[in-house]
């Protein structure tokens, strides 16, 4: 019997009924269970290694402890690790579990839709890298209760929207100017239209701002299917027939790309030109020589996240303290001078 008892079998072998069970499963305080009945019901749980039947429970009360996770299409793995490990350890701290749906290009009706309107989640957290509205869209169609996280913070319907990359690339263009390197290149990836994480308009206004007399160029390399094998050629034609001081990119893929064109010659620090890579990715750390990169602090805004939805769901958004993320550039041998 054992892992596989019910609430009716507890009840049947403690000499109570199965809504006493219920009532100590739930602490319930307003019902008057003595002692010594809660210790025996508590006893045989353990016993038997009891866990409720939370769909059952759920059908009953109207109301579940899931929550739903929609991940980007292409969304980097570490990224989606990181931010689902703060999630996940602050929902299971909760008693609350985790429901992964995938993102399917151009899917108009999201398999999570029906997942809320059977009462299998509450609410969702969606991990977003581009055109946050648009991914949102069925969520607000169907009044479901949602929080975003992206490379610029948290954010839901009703909270402010996070600008935690703004405070790096303005880090980017002062070092720039500060250094002297005036002409500059931003690389970008066009996959059939997707633009992942670019942070080219922002960069572009700040640098306009406090850079003017920068010489700014935004490279982009179209593809069908963004690969290495792919970014490579258009890339290199680039880079083969252009000088400039400073490469910028926000993809891991081409981020690796550029250092390696950089360095097909020969090792030599400092390297020019420079690179800075505006993501998050650790191996980058460990290469020779290692890349400047920034830290984004995905766990700390995964576990924000959690809070935030589950405080939605409470109905006590209201009473709830909003907080803004900050991303830094970490400076590494590709930007020594």
């Amino acid at each position: 019997m054992k892992g596989n008892i019910t609430a009716k079998e507890i009840a049947k072998i403690c000499g109570v009924s199965q809504a006493t069970v219920s009532y100590v499963l739930n602490d319930r305080n307003d019902k008057r269970i003595s002692e010594e009945t809660k210790e025996r019901v508590r006893k045989v749980i353990a016993e038997y290694h009891y866990v409720p039947n939370e769909a059952a429970r759920s059908m009953r009360n109207k109301k579940c402890t899931a929550i739903g996770i929609v991940c980007a299409w292409d969304y980097s793995r570490q990224s989606f690790l990181d931010t689902i490990e703060g999630i996940g350890r602050y929902l299971d701290k909760m008693n609350y579990t985790l429901t992964l749906f995938y993102e399917k290009k151009e899917d108009t009706s999201p398999s999570y839709i029906n997942s809320y309107k059977s009462n299998l989640i509450d609410g969702l957290i969606y991990i977003s890298n581009k055109e946050h509205e648009k991914f949102v869209e069925p969520a607000e169609k169907y009044d479901i209760p949602y929080v975003v996280v992206c490379m610029d913070g948290v954010f839901s319907k009703k909270s402010p929207k996070p600008h935690a990359f703004d405070d790096v690339l303005e880090e980017c263009v002062l070092f720039c100017r500060q250094k002297q390197l005036r002409t500059i290149r931003y690389f970008s990836v066009d996959n059939e239209g997707v633009f992942v994480n670019n942070k080219y308009p922002q960069f572009a206004e700040m640098a306009a701002r406090i850079y003017p007399e920068c010489d700014l160029e935004h490279v982009v390399i179209p593809v069908k299917y963004r690969c290495p094998e792919n970014i490579y050629p258009g890339l290199k034609a680039y880079m083969d027939t252009h000088e400039f001081d400073i490469a910028i990119s926000h993809n891991y893929d081409i981020g690796y790309l550029i250092q390696r064109e950089i360095l097909k010659s020969g090792v030599v620090l400092p390297q020019h030109p420079k690179n800075i890579f505006i993501n998050n990715v650790d191996f980058y750390a460990i290469t020779y020589p290692s890349v400047t990169g920034i830290t984004i602090p995905y766990h700390e805004m995964g576990r924000y996240a959690a809070k935030l939805i589950l405080s939605i769901l409470a109905g006590k958004e209201e009473e709830f303290t909003y907080q803004e993320f900050t991303c830094r550039l970490i400076h590494r041998q590709s930007t020594i001078c």
